[in-house]
């Protein structure tokens, strides 16, 4: 049967136990702000009793308790609001790049404010057709050559313009692509801390809170699959499910495979490329191209979302220089001379001759170039009037900039609501804990006054019988 110091043991057991779910709540309590923390709990449960019977043990009416103990602290998390919270913050990113980019590209079409190519293409229209009502006025053709020219002007700018966001796209890309692998690494490193810790009995709870803060930024840039073992390993699939950027080593550790950028020739370039070690494996261009428009192809991150806005500012390059080829060809054609030089939208300009000497214009045919205002020709692969492609430019921008943004506020929205939900499980609540700290000092005050009555009980039995 139990010694006669076996009620002090179970007040030593209880003291400690309720020592130790007071530091775990005061633990809560100063993580309360702290980014990414999750509560953690004391699980207390009853510790092994006094014994098992058996032949070898006297008969006795009951086993007998030997207290309580602390079984581990838990950390209080669920895996599948993580999976749908990463999932969300990589729908977000994908939309926050998107619309960021689209809202550049729009500031380059200042339309309807009365500025740009749309109201280039109607003064200029508008001279020529003053010139038809007095073809040999050499002020008018001074105008028809102003205008002209600043109309070359505007789009040689736009152009210019569009290829330096495309630049900027890229660059964009590519600092992702090295946070991607800064994440990468801090990951591994956390992970292999985690796995040490288990190997030696303990709970590496914060560890593990540092190493999913890492995750969640990770996923905003490209959505993740996420396989984590009980022993800490994690394995970690990026863009697709073929591509491992962290996995096992083979002698239980984590080790990063490192992301590279491989850009198509300049900003308009075709295709971008992501190489894993060396190994080009994910061809960027190809998925961005076809998830646009679907619905998952919001959820591609960050990264992705930049992918997909350059390829629609590579688009709008290629119609720019569709409409001035278009412009070249046919002001050419219908003026009877040489108006305009130049191969596309990078180097449209005045001819030389008439920025030299305006009255070669022929204001005999300034009626055949005014009504190009509003004659459909061949534009690209379409036929329309120079001022409908323009305008159908223009819608374009705009409705990616709506789309954009209206997508960027709902994904926001359910992000919110799903890191509220993360928040009811794993946030810490000062009101609850405070609720604890009474629990556990009366639990701890009763453990005490039990000690302090086991020590009267023994004092009486060793001082005062012998």
């Amino acid at each position: 049967m139990p010694g006669t110091f076996f009620g002090v043991e179970i007040a030593r057991r209880g003291i400690n136990v309720h020592r130790v779910a007071m530091d775990v709540t005061g633990h809560n309590m100063a993580n309360a702000n702290t980014p990414g923390y999750s509560r953690q709990a004391a699980v207390i449960q009853a510790s092994d009793p006094w014994t098992i019977p058996n032949l070898a043990t006297s008969l006795q009416p009951g086993q007998l308790g030997t207290g309580a103990q602390v079984e581990q602290v838990r950390r209080i998390r669920d895996y599948y609001l993580d999976v749908q919270y990463r999932q969300a913050g990589s729908y977000e990113g994908y939309w926050e790049q998107k619309l960021d980019f689209a809202q550049r590209i729009e500031t380059v079409f200042p339309e309807p404010d009365g500025q740009g190519i749309q109201a280039g293409l109607l003064d200029f229209f508008n001279d020529w057709q003053d010139l038809n009502n007095d073809p040999q006025n050499s002020g008018v053709k001074a105008a028809v050559k102003e205008s002209g020219d600043e109309l070359a002007a505007t789009i040689r700018q736009t152009y210019s313009q569009l290829v330096g966001i495309g630049e900027s796209i890229t660059g964009a890309i590519s600092d992702q692509v090295d946070h991607a692998n800064k994440l990468l690494t801090e990951i591994a490193d956390v992970s292999n801390a985690i796995i040490f810790t288990i190997k030696n009995g303990a709970q590496p709870n914060d560890l593990l809170d540092q190493r999913d803060q890492l995750l969640d930024q990770l996923a905003a840039l490209g959505p993740i699959n996420v396989d984590v073992q009980d022993s800490g390993m994690i394995t970690v699939n990026f863009i697709n499910s073929t591509t491992t950027v962290l996995q096992d080593d083979g002698a239980g550790k984590v080790t990063a495979s490192q992301l590279a950028l491989i850009t198509g020739a300049g900003a308009g370039g075709d295709e971008n490329h992501l190489s894993v070690d060396g190994v080009d494996v994910i061809n960027l261009t190809g998925l961005a191209d076809y998830y646009t428009g679907a619905p998952e192809g919001a959820g591609m991150g960050a990264i992705l979302g930049n992918e997909s806005a350059r390829l629609e500012n590579k688009d709008l390059l290629e119609q720019l220089d569709n409409l001035a080829v278009a412009v070249i060809d046919n002001i050419n054609d219908k003026s009877g001379l040489t108006f305009f030089t130049g191969t596309g939208a990078a180097d449209i300009a005045l001819d030389g001759g008439v920025e030299n000497n305006c009255d070669i214009i022929i204001g005999e045919n300034a009626l055949e170039v005014a009504r190009l205002q509003s004659t459909p020709v061949t534009i690209g692969d379409s036929t329309a009037t120079l001022e409908e492609y323009y305008q159908g430019m223009v819608a374009q921008v705009g409705a990616s900039v709506d789309k954009a943004d209206r997508m960027l506020d709902n994904q926001q929205a359910i992000s919110q609501q799903i890191d509220s939900l993360r928040q009811s499980v794993s946030g810490v609540s000062l009101d609850e804990e405070l609720t604890m700290v009474i629990q556990i000092n009366y639990g701890y005050q009763a453990s005490a006054r039990m000690l302090s009555m086991q020590d009267e009980m023994l004092d009486y039995l060793i001082n005062r019988i012998i």
